[in-house]
């Protein structure tokens, strides 16, 4: 059953940034955080999940922390959107990564299982595999990893696409009520892809996981280097 879930923003200076000596993700932001990851160790879960993009389905059992040079990324880590060089085929996606190390930076040795998501995949494939993790164990805690859209223009450019503001606005609802509005199976995969909202389907498994938290709590949002950033807990 799942006990409680953090939902944290898919950004490489929140937890690699001292790595490469760049600056790290604003203050408030990893506070927020911290105090996210804090609130679903605090319902003492067996097991953590950590859920987040990539470029494959893929169920990692427990692994490594792979640093930010075993992603090949470059000095400036700090923008969070668009893909990152490509990792070893046996290594933990970005994504992935940061929210193991969120977890190892909240002082968590307990079981860590890692789930890679498609950004392709369908709202039914995503809300089938959340009811599938949410029975891994008694009690699981889980980690969400994944941005909103990119505030830059399809073409590059720093350019706000006017169907921006309404995701915004969408996903901070659906995390703050616990998408009682079922905003998250409707997001569309082509125009996620189009703004680069990597929390699609990480979003979509959490919705399926959640049967019976009710207390859903927005932390915090903020756009760092372009790219929408949420924080949130849902807890019982």
């Amino acid at each position: 059953m799942l006990v409680a879930a953090a939902i944290c923003p898919c950004l490489p200076s929140l937890t690699f940034a001292t790595d490469v000596g760049t600056p790290a993700a604003p203050e408030r932001l990893r506070v927020a955080c911290a105090e996210a990851v804090a609130a679903v160790l605090a319902e003492d879960p067996e097991i953590v999940a950590v859920v987040g993009p990539g470029t494959r389905s893929f169920l990692h059992e427990e692994g490594f922390l792979p640093s930010a040079r075993e992603h090949g990324l470059p000095a400036d880590v700090r923008r969070g959107h668009g893909r990152a060089p490509e990792a070893p085929a046996d290594s933990l996606p970005m994504a992935l990564g940061v929210g193991a190390r969120l977890l190892q930076q909240a002082g968590w040795s307990g079981p860590v299982r890692a789930y890679e998501l498609d950004d392709a995949r369908s709202w039914p494939m995503n809300g089938e595999d959340g009811v599938h993790l949410a029975g891994w164990a008694d009690r699981v805690g889980l980690l969400v990893i994944g941005n909103g859209p990119s505030h830059a223009g399809a073409d590059g450019a720093h350019l706000l696409d006017p169907r921006v503001e309404e995701i915004d606005a969408g996903i901070a609802a659906a995390l703050s009520s616990g998408d009682v509005t079922g905003f998250f199976p409707t997001m569309d995969v082509g125009l996620a892809r189009e703004l680069e909202v990597s929390g699609r389907s990480p979003w979509q498994l959490l919705d399926g996981a959640d049967w019976d938290l009710t207390t859903h709590r927005l932390l915090h949002t903020e756009t760092v280097d372009g790219v929408s950033c949420f924080v949130a807990t849902w807890s019982p």
